[in-house]
C-alpha cells in the first residue's frame, strides 16, 4: 500500500515537475539570451556602460587641442582602468576604435591594448571580411587610414555587423558617433564628456545600460519569469490539494507523536524520485523543442543544460517542502483546534 501510494505520489509529482523544468529551461535560455544581447550592444564591455552619442560641436578647437585633449583621455583611462569602443554607424570608415589599456575586451589581442603614450596605431583585421580577404591575397587594406599598421586577423566581437577592423587610438582625429565606456559613474563620465569637448565633440545622448535595469527591461526574460511564476503556483496549488487530501493519514501519524518536521522530511525523501525524474525530462524537452524551432542541433550536454536542470531541481524541492510544511502545519494546527 505504501509503495502505491508513494508511486501515485511521485507520477503526479513527476508530472509537475515536468513542466516547470520546462518553464525553468525556457527561463534559463531567455537569460543567456538577453546576455548575448547585451554583449552586442556594449561589444562585450562588462559591467555596467554608459553610451555616449557625440557629434562636432561649434566649439573652435586646434588640431593641437584635439591632439592634446585625445592623449589625455587616454591617460585618464587608463589611469581610472576603463575602455573604450567607438563603432562606425552609417558614413566613415567601416571601423572600430578601442582604447583598452588594462585588457577589459576578452576578444582584443593583449598586444593591441595600447599604453597611454603609444602613438601608433594597430589594427586588427576581422575574419571573413572583405579587407581581411585582400591583406590576405595582397598584403593591402585599403579602407584602413595611413600609418596604421595591420596586427593580425581575429574573430569579429558581437555587435560588428560589417565593420571591417578595430583599432586602436593613434595620431588619427576620432570620428564623431557612439562611444562606449564601462561606467556610469558620474565624475568618470562627466570628465570624459568634458575631454571631448575640448576635441570639438559635444553629446548628443548619454544612455547609461546598467546590467539590472537591461535585464528588467527584457520583454522576452520578464514574460518567461511571468510564466514560471505562474506555473509554481499552479503546482503549488495543486501539491496543496493532494496533500489535504491526505489529511486523515496525518491526523493519525500526529496523534502518534509525529512531530510536522518529521512528516516534510519523509514525504520529501519518497517525492526526490518524481521531481528529480519530472525536471530532468522538461529541461531535455524544452531543449529538444528550442532546438527544432530554431534547427539546431540539440546540445544536451552542455552547461546550460546541466544547470537547468540543476536549477530547475533545486526549485521544485524548495517548493515540495515549503508546500509539505505550510499545509502540514496549518492541518495540524487547526486540527487541534477544533
Amino acid at each position: 500500500m505504501k509503495t502505491k501510494k508513494e508511486l501515485l505520489m511521485n507520477l503526479r509529482l513527476a508530472l509537475s515537475s515536468l513542466l516547470l523544468g520546462m518553464l525553468t529551461a525556457f527561463m534559463v535560455q531567455a537569460f543567456q539570451w538577453t546576455l548575448e544581447d547585451r554583449k552586442e550592444v556594449t561589444f562585450g564591455l562588462p559591467g555596467e556602460v554608459t553610451i555616449l552619442t557625440m557629434f562636432e560641436g561649434p566649439q573652435k578647437v586646434s588640431a593641437a587641442d584635439a591632439a592634446s585633449a585625445r592623449e589625455a583621455l587616454k591617460a585618464y583611462l587608463n589611469d581610472q582602468s576603463l575602455a573604450l569602443v567607438y563603432a562606425s554607424v552609417g558614413e566613415g570608415r567601416p571601423e572600430m576604435i578601442v582604447c583598452d589599456p588594462h585588457h577589459i575586451l576578452p576578444w582584443l589581442p593583449r598586444a593591441g591594448n595600447e599604453g597611454p603614450d603609444s602613438t601608433t596605431a594597430r589594427a586588427y583585421l576581422f575574419r571573413g571580411t572583405y579587407t581581411a580577404h585582400r591583406w590576405s591575397a595582397l598584403g593591402t587594406a585599403p579602407l584602413l587610414p595611413n600609418g596604421v599598421e595591420v596586427a593580425g586577423v581575429i574573430d569579429a566581437p558581437p555587435g560588428t555587423d560589417n565593420l571591417q577592423y578595430v583599432r586602436t587610438i593613434g595620431r588619427e582625429p576620432l570620428p564623431s558617433g557612439r562611444y562606449t565606456i564601462n561606467t556610469t559613474d558620474p565624475t568618470q563620465v562627466k570628465h570624459i564628456l568634458d575631454l571631448f569637448y575640448r576635441m570639438g565633440f559635444v553629446p548628443q545622448q548619454s544612455q547609461k545600460i546598467p546590467l539590472l535595469t537591461y535585464f528588467l527591461q527584457n520583454p522576452l526574460l520578464m514574460i518567461t519569469l511571468l510564466f514560471l511564476a505562474m506555473g509554481h503556483v499552479c503546482a503549488i496549488l495543486d501539491w496543496a490539494l493532494y496533500i489535504r487530501g491526505r489529511a486523515r493519514e496525518f491526523g493519525i501519524r500526529w496523534r502518534h507523536g509525529a512531530l510536522p518536521t518529521d512528516l516534510v522530511r519523509e514525504n520529501l525523501v519518497g517525492g526526490l524520485p518524481g521531481l528529480g525524474v519530472g525536471s530532468v525530462v522538461g529541461v531535455i524537452l524544452s531543449d529538444l523543442l528550442v532546438a527544432g524551432i530554431g534547427q539546431t542541433n540539440p546540445e544536451l550536454g552542455n552547461f546550460r543544460t546541466l544547470a537547468s536542470a540543476a536549477v530547475s531541481f533545486l526549485i521544485v524541492i524548495v517548493t515540495w517542502s515549503a508546500t509539505l510544511y505550510g499545509v502540514i502545519k496549518t492541518r495540524k494546527e487547526v486540527n487541534i483546534d477544533a
